[in-house]
């Protein structure tokens, strides 16, 4: 993946988790890194700083990346300083608490398609500004098994998006190669990240879903922010549209 030397790869939600491997990973393959942040920016400056410590380059941008102004304002931001985007990774979402069916509430849905839909949209068409006239670059949307599982029972609001984002994708990719941009997902499984200390404190969901997957454990993020490292790069040029699931095997 030595293509990916000098890029400029623009990571929303990278201050924990996902974004914060992924930010890490490209960074030591020679990406330029923007890391986006929204709130926790202590956490996002300690990604920064591991990154300059390992001899990478990367800049942080705090955004509310529901926000249409400030994410103008934040691919603006980088373009102005890297001068150019050409990888985006829409990984910033969330579920925001749990909820059954019968009990979610039109607020909650509402809050979680703006996070995990209103988002991709309103960066990706920032990006794009910027990329179609160099007829090139690329959009990663981090995308969820539980789009197929379904999320019976405690997120079928947070399912329900992550089933419109490979719909979006899937769409994406076919406006979208015409002007030079690939767009692809990656869809992992559980994986070990402060999402579920969020979305249900204090619950024994993370052992229960480890014993239905076949691998039988719950995925680290280093091993999300490789497949997308895959799609970050020239190895990746003839795959289009497709949503690559890291599940373990559910």
């Amino acid at each position: 993946m030595q293509d990916l030397m000098g890029k400029v790869v623009l990571i929303t939600g990278a201050s924990s988790g996902i974004g914060r491997a992924t930010a890490e990973l490209l960074a030591s393959k020679g990406a330029r890194i923007v890391v986006n942040f929204r709130s926790n920016e202590k956490s996002a400056l300690e990604v920064i700083k591991n990154i300059h410590e390992n001899g990478g380059q990367a800049i942080s941008i705090q955004a509310d990346v529901t926000n249409k102004e400030q994410v103008n304002a934040m691919v603006k931001k980088a373009v102005d300083y890297f001068g150019s985007i050409d990888v985006l990774v829409n990984n910033a979402a969330g579920g925001i608490r749990q909820s059954t069916f019968l009990d979610a509430s039109e607020e909650l849905w509402e809050e979680t398609y703006k996070l995990n839909i209103t988002s991709v949209l309103l960066c990706s068409q920032a990006v794009l500004k910027y990329m179609i006239p160099r007829k090139k670059g690329r959009i990663i949307n981090i995308s969820s098994t539980a789009a197929r599982i379904g999320g019976a029972g405690e997120s079928i609001h947070y399912a329900a998006t992550k089933g419109a984002l490979n719909t979006m994708t899937i769409g994406m990719s076919r406006e979208l190669i015409e002007h030079g941009i690939i767009v692809n997902g990656v869809a992992p499984g559980v994986v070990e990240t402060p999402f579920h200390e969020k979305f249900a404190p204090n619950d024994d969901r993370l052992a229960r879903m480890s014993e239905a997957i076949p691998i039988k454990r719950i995925a680290k993020p280093i091993e999300i922010a490789e497949s997308i490292a895959f799609l970050s790069s020239d190895a990746s040029n003839y795959i289009l549209g497709e949503i690559i699931n890291v599940s373990g095997g559910r």
